[in-house]
């Protein structure tokens, strides 16, 4: 069993400093940086559910059902 996010994984730097050692997610020299910064992505559009044709369908309860 891994461990994907953590103390245990290799490639992140939680894991590096856990682990004492350095790469490119913890490295030595402070300059260099981790790479350019991520930039947000928006979150995409609710798909449309294709049996939904917007119809509304009638439904009639009889109550007598339901009496004692």
């Amino acid at each position: 069993m891994s461990v994907t996010c953590g103390r245990g994984d290799k490639k992140t730097a939680k894991g590096k400093r856990f682990n004492g050692s350095y790469g490119n997610a913890r490295p030595r020299n402070k300059n260099k940086g981790r790479g350019p910064p991520r930039t947000a992505v928006p979150p995409l559009p609710l798909k449309k559910d294709k049996f939904d044709d917007g119809s509304i369908v009638k439904i009639e309860i009889d109550e007598s059902l339901f009496s004692n």
